[in-house]
Parts: C-alpha cells; structure tokens; sequence
C-alpha cells in the first residue's frame, strides 16, 4: 500500500511539475534584467526560512567550513547561498530566449580563461556547484570553443529533455549519465574539451575516492582524475562562473592542474579538490550549501567533527550530492 501511494505522489509531482516549468518559460524570459535579479533576491529570501530541510544541512555546512565566523556572517553566506540557487534557476528560462545574443551580452571570459582554453591540448573545465554552474558550459561554447558536457535527470523525464534541448540550443554537446565514459574519453582524445562536476558524493562501492573537502573528508568522485590519466597531456583548468551585483557573469581565473608522473587517481583527485575548494572559500556566497555534501564518516574518525546527517560509511545510503 505504501508502495502504491509512493507512486501515485510521484505521477501527480510529475503532472504538476509542468506548471510552473511553464510558467517560468512564459513569464521570465520576458523581464528585464534587472527584474530577474530583484526576483531571484525575494524567492532566495523566502526559500530560506521555508526550505527546512536544506537549511538545517546548510547551517551544518556553515558551521562545519567556517568555524570562526560570527552569526552575522553565516547569515549572510546562508542567504547568498539561497539567492544564488534562486538566480541559477531563473536564469535556466531567461537565457533561454534570445540564448546566443543574452549570453554574450552578460558574460565574459577572462583573458586567463582564454589562453587556457586556446592551448592545443585536450582540456577538461572542473567546476562545482558554485556560481552558475549551468551557464558556466554556454558561456565558453558562445565564445568558440567546442564542449561536450554530462546531462543528468533533473526532475522528470520531460524536464531533463527541455534543459538538455536549451544545453544543446548553444551548440554545447550533451552526452547522458549512463554511458557517457566512453563518449568523454573519444572527445579528449581528439584534443578538444569536456566539463565535469567535481564536487559531488560518490558511495565507496560506486568508485569514489576519500578527499579533504574544505577541511573534512568525504567521499568524491574521481571523473576528472580518470579521465586525464588516460589521454596524455590533458591539461584540466578548475574555475566557475562567477554570478555579479549588475546582473552579469565572468568565467574566474581557472587553477590550472598539471599531472604528476606517477602520481595515483587520489593524489590528482585531492589536487583538483584543494583548488575547488580554494575558490569556494574565496566565494562561499555562491556554493551551494544546502545539500548533504559529507555522507560518510570514513572508519576510525571522529564522529562529532562532522555534520549531523553524516553517518559510517559502511550504513551511508547518501544519494550522489
């Protein structure tokens, strides 16, 4: 029985869930810049005193990455964090009209970003979910260089084709989740670029990898790592697209990750940990805090240095971020 209404709240999300997806595409693309500012600032306001949830994981977060602060600053970072969730979204159905012309008129690459992505190597673009990670891709697809970057679900079925058709709207090349290894590898070996998310769980059996996060260990997934130790010379640039007060977007210096000889698919997956995290700690009001980042407590460490939805490792059953 339980069973059944579990499924039958899912079709009536599923139905209803086309609603204000609907809604978002008729009236967002229609308001000024500035508008879509203002409303991502209210609805940021009110998701964070109503998301119950993911306020209790970001304050653990908070509290977890930055000790020290005052209360006033953690406010701060809290509703930043909300506010950036809010702009991300409006800004999936306003940059959908008028894509092409909207991208080069708010954002821009810096003159670093250029010269990485103009050397003739194979090169893959880490990021997190920090700044607009979903804008990070068209931004450098708009200003000529080819990328071929992961779709995941989002939502329903429906919806993940409607953002994977935008993704694709700016000639961005979208492989699915499921097989997308062999598809990544192909495009790197031809020497031209892929874009990977860096900061999200990955259980131990799945193949993730133990890496200090912003002063704590969790498990992470390892994809940047793999894929530049098996296609030579893969230069790998860490960055994000960095969300500003007037409304516009600048792609900020990468850190620039170089392989090691020798070196282990964990020892390049903590490098390329340390410098997302470097960027994090610089712009913690653009990470997305509100999601149970550190599932796991690996064996032997002390329970009480993380958050409170952390469990062992061994009974973690954390969805991937």
């Amino acid at each position: 029985m339980a069973s059944q209404l579990k499924k039958l709240r899912r079709r009536i999300f599923a139905r209803l869930e086309f609603i204000p997806i609907a809604l978002g595409f008729l009236i967002v693309p229609r308001l000024p810049r500035g508008g879509v500012l203002w409303l991502a600032r209210v609805m940021g306001r009110i998701a964070s005193v109503c998301d119950r949830r993911g306020r209790r994981y970001a304050i653990a977060n908070i509290n977890l990455v930055f000790p020290r602060l005052s209360a006033k600053r953690k406010d701060l970072i809290l509703l930043g964090c909300y506010r950036n969730i809010a702009r991300v979204l409006l800004d999936l159905f306003w940059f959908g009209r008028d894509s092409e012309a909207r991208v080069r008129r708010w954002t821009s690459l810096s003159p670093i970003w250029k010269h990485y992505l103009d050397r003739p190597c194979a090169k893959i673009i880490v990021t997190a979910h920090h700044g607009n990670w979903e804008m990070a891709a068209h931004v450098v697809v708009t200003s000529g260089y080819p990328l071929m970057s992961v779709g995941k679900p989002l939502g329903t079925p429906a919806t993940t084709r409607r953002l994977n058709d935008f993704r694709r709207r700016l000639g961005q090349e979208i492989v699915l989740a499921e097989g997308a290894v062999l598809p990544l590898l192909r495009t790197l070996k031809k020497g031209k670029n892929i874009a990977v998310l860096a900061d999200q769980h990955l259980a131990k059996d799945m193949g993730g990898v133990w890496a200090d996060f912003l002063g704590l260990p969790a498990l992470t997934a390892p994809t940047p790592a793999f894929f530049a130790q098996r296609v030579s010379g893969t230069l790998i640039g860490v960055a994000y697209l960095q969300a500003r007060p007037d409304g516009s977007y600048r792609c900020a210096t990468p850190v620039i990750v170089s392989q090691v000889e020798g070196e282990s698919i964990e020892e390049l997956t903590q490098r390329i940990t340390d410098a997302s995290s470097q960027l994090i700690r610089r712009f913690p009001t653009q990470w997305l805090f509100a999601y149970k980042r550190w599932c796991d407590i690996p064996s032997g460490a002390d329970p009480a240095a993380f958050p409170f939805y952390a469990r062992p490792v061994r009974q973690s059953s954390c969805p991937g971020g």
